[in-house]
């Protein structure tokens, strides 16, 4: 007994440890849960703890049952009182006692063997030396709890046994108990088992029946279907019966109870309900069932109502071969067909008609012509739209099969007529929505919508497939030079005759592409004015332009609105400040309203306005091999004059700056074979005078 207790406490040390790894910042709560149920003369109480480790607490430190009663106001009518000793699981002595006057419960034998059977199968106890031990321990261990949780369910005396169940029997009919399960455990930091409280109201004797909820017949098989929602609740098993002889005598159909849960994985079993299969060699024969459940407090349900139920047979018979559908010169349409090797209850053929290869068939009849036929007149095909046949082969049983569906081929040569009115709109997404009118033609099957960007040009499908409507909705893209699309469609009947064209529909498209814009590229200024040159849009759809100027907070002001027509060739902002910045801008608008945005800007700057001086008397003369340069000047002592030349008509360049009281320059470097001229600017301290003086020199 004391190697049983260290086990226990080894495997307790192990799965506490791991608990903690897991949870070193928060505490780990665990839970006993617990039902309860009024059996008539007494209150059973069921609990279990939730989980593996929290059993270990409950076998070390036992548990304790209290019990309240309250009144119909749910007040306490009484003080809590203690039902019992602290209860631990029994000793492994008191098991060999009990097993030796009465061996027959095997679910107490379960549980007795998973407390305290040997670990792994050896035959001493384990020591563990690393990781791959104590995760096989952990691994055995749990398996024993569930085996435990199991075994608890079928057995009044292995739940005992695991001190998981206590039979109250000291109770009053029509009251009202509230009960307590705890572990006299001393919480942790690391652990907390909560209690579990249930209420037991004894005006209701618990005594759940089942039932079988539906049978489904199959092939040489029926399965007996129980809801899973409410069984699941109030039983753990079941044993299921049957009778072969009218519900005489009923044998059982299963040893063991029959579990059947619901696993994670939704492709196995049904969710809604709970499954169990009798199968038999032969259908046809009736068989009566019923089924009875085992509650979580291992007692044994009273058994369903009775139902019938048998196999039946569910194998059609072969499908036809080869079929065809011809028409005859009378307008009539034969049908033919192969089917070798008849089964033996084949009661015959039924013909089904309809005007798609795989769907809605109707049938021509409704008794099955013999089993012994091979062909079918149908008199009165469709002629306005296609006929699809199919044949069912039906047996005795009325299980049917169907051969894939041929087409019968009426002809018609006559085209339907040209759809007419139709319309469209486009929105501002580029959706377009088509419409026409409906054609009168039976067998008209639908419409091929067609489009072009230019009339004249060659006409695509853009329905692709038969639009069986009078709407269609086409999208397109806006952002596109062409401003216009034309749509057009046809008619087609069942045997894929087309009409001719519908009118054409041209639609105008929303313009949500921006002209190209203008580009402003060169400026000249004087002090109060700024001339402007530009190059046009070469968009065609333009109305007009804008000339923008920014101000000084930065934003853009409209100076001038130019229509198309009246634009001048070079645009001229007036009445500014000398010697000042400006930035400009030229924007195009098209007939849609959609600007071009600012793409280009040019910076321009006025004239400063400066003091002129007057240059007078401005001479140039030969004095020796030089020439002489002379003039007078009423400006400043402290302006600067500066002298430029021209050689023989070229370009003027800069030569010499001199000052301007100075009043003359001698040349010294000159070609007596060239010819000269002149030209002199007055420099201020504020920049160039531009009145100039002139001469030339031959």
């Amino acid at each position: 007994m004391k190697k049983i207790i260290i086990f226990i406490q080894i495997l307790f040390v192990v799965q506490f440890a791991y608990t903690q790894q897991q949870n070193t910042d928060s505490l780990d709560i665990l839970k006993i849960q617990a039902k309860a149920a009024f059996m008539g003369d007494s209150v059973i109480i069921r609990w279990a703890p939730t989980d593996p480790e929290a059993w270990i607490i409950g076998m070390n430190n036992g548990f304790i049952l209290e019990r309240i009663e309250l009144d119909s106001n749910y007040e306490n009518i009484s003080n809590w009182k203690t039902l019992s000793d602290t209860l631990k699981p029994f000793s492994i002595e008191k098991w060999k006692r009990i097993f030796s006057k009465d061996s027959s419960d095997i679910y107490a034998m379960m549980a007795a063997e998973s407390l305290y059977g040997k670990y792994q199968g050896k035959s001493k106890e384990i020591k563990p030396k690393s990781i791959a031990e104590y995760m096989l321990e952990a691994q055995d261990f749990e398996e024993r709890f569930t085996i435990c949780l199991i075994s608890a369910d079928l057995s009044a005396l292995g739940a005992t046994g695991m001190a998981w169940r206590w039979c109250d029997k000291d109770i009053e009919k029509n009251k009202k108990y509230l009960y307590n399960i705890y572990c006299p455990f001393t919480d942790t930091s690391q652990v907390i088992l909560q209690n579990s409280v249930i209420e037991v109201n004894t005006d209701f004797e618990y005594n759940p029946i089942p039932e079988i909820t539906k049978v489904e017949e199959k092939e040489k098989q029926v399965d007996l279907l129980l809801d899973r929602d409410y069984h699941t609740k109030n039983f753990t098993a079941f044993y299921f019966e049957k009778s072969t002889d009218g519900g005489k005598t009923f044998f059982k159909l299963n040893d063991s109870p029959y579990f059947n849960p619901l696993v994670e994985d939704k492709n196995i079993g049904n969710k809604d309900f709970i499954t169990f299969i009798d199968t038999f060699s032969e259908n046809y024969i009736p068989a009566q069932y019923r089924v009875a459940g085992i509650t979580p407090f291992a007692t044994k349900s009273p058994f369903s109502p009775v139902i019938t139920a048998m196999g039946r047979d569910k194998t059609p018979p072969p499908a036809p071969d080869s079929i065809r559908a011809m028409m005859l010169k009378n307008g009539t349409m034969k049908i033919d067909w192969v089917y070798n090797n008849p089964v033996d209850d084949l009661n015959g053929f039924i013909i089904g008609r309809s005007d798609k290869p795989y769907k809605d068939f109707s049938l021509l009849f409704e008794k099955p012509i013999p089993g012994t036929s091979r062909s079918y007149i149908d008199s009165f095909p469709k002629t306005l739209s296609p006929n699809y046949y199919t044949i069912l082969a039906i047996d005795t049983a009325g299980n049917a099969s169907m051969a894939r569906a041929v087409y019968g081929n009426y002809i018609d040569s006559i085209p339907p007529a040209a759809p007419i009115g139709l319309t469209g709109n486009i929105d501002t997404n580029g959706i377009v929505t088509l419409k026409w009118n409906m054609g009168k033609e039976q067998d008209l099957i639908g419409y091929h919508v067609y489009f072009n960007n230019q009339a004249d040009h060659f006409w695509t499908n853009v329905s692709q497939v038969i639009v069986q409507d009078t709407v269609f909705i086409d999208t397109i893209t806006l952002k596109s030079l062409t401003e216009k699309i034309f749509y057009r469609i046809t008619a087609l009947d069942y045997n894929y005759n087309v009409s001719k064209f519908s009118d054409i529909l041209e639609l105008q498209k929303p313009d949500l592409v921006p002209p190209a814009p203008p580009t402003l590229v060169e400026w000249k200024a004087t002090e109060n004015s700024i001339v402007l040159k530009y190059n046009k849009s070469h968009s065609k759809d333009i109305m007009y332009y804008k000339l923008l100027r920014k101000n000084a907070k930065g934003l853009w002001d409209t100076l001038y609105t130019y229509t198309v027509e009246d634009i001048p060739q070079k645009l001229q902002d007036y009445n500014l400040q000398p010697n000042s910045h400006y930035t400009y801008a030229l924007i195009a608008i098209d007939d849609a309203g959609n600007s071009s945005g600012i793409s280009y800007k040019l910076s321009a700057k006025t004239r400063r306005i400066l003091p002129k001086g007057s240059i007078d008397s401005f001479n140039v003369s030969k004095t020796g091999e030089y020439l002489l340069l002379t003039w007078k000047y009423t400006g400043r002592d402290s302006d600067r004059i500066l002298i430029f030349r021209a050689e023989n008509n070229k370009k003027v360049k800069f030569i010499k700056n001199v000052k301007a009281n100075s009043l003359k320059y001698l040349d010294k470097n000159i070609d007596p074979e060239k010819s000269y001229k002149y030209r002199i600017l007055a420099e201020s301290a504020k920049g160039l005078d531009l009145d100039y003086s002139e001469v030339k020199f031959n």
